[in-house]
């Protein structure tokens, strides 16, 4: 009766971002360039770097390494707030969200298809009244 067409990007878009794969993938190239980039600028091994850019992801920071130069330190403030403010909030946001879901709330479509047909019978009842 009524045809309703599907979204098919926005839905897409929406498991593509909440995908954990992709998040884990995403949190790991993170780490690997704050690595390098610390590596790099504190001309150490990349090993050694990886352990810094672990700990101090994880903010329990050893104290046993630490950046000297500004380009170091500056790495440190963007895998840290990197972390903080996007990494962990995206993490808890996509668990979350498989733990919370209505398997009884109404699709999108059949959401639509509710309105049209409220909007048929309104119009009938408005017909009738006059």
């Amino acid at each position: 009766m009524y045809s309703i067409k599907p979204m098919k990007k926005p839905e897409r878009f929406v498991q593509l971002v909440n995908s954990p794969k992709l998040l884990t993938l995403f949190s790991l190239a993170f780490l690997f360039i704050e690595s390098g980039l610390h590596a790099l600028f504190e001309k150490k091994n990349f090993f050694d770097s990886l352990w810094w850019a672990l700990i101090t992801a994880t903010t329990v920071g050893y104290g046993d390494s630490y950046p000297n130069t500004t380009g170091g330190r500056f790495v440190a403030v963007t895998l840290v707030l990197g972390m903080i403010l996007f990494l962990i909030p995206m993490i808890t946001a996509s668990i979350a969200s498989k733990l919370i879901v209505n398997r009884d709330a109404f699709t999108h479509e059949e959401q639509e298809e509710m309105k049209l047909m409220l909007r048929d019978i309104n119009k009938k009842l408005g017909e009738q009244k006059e």
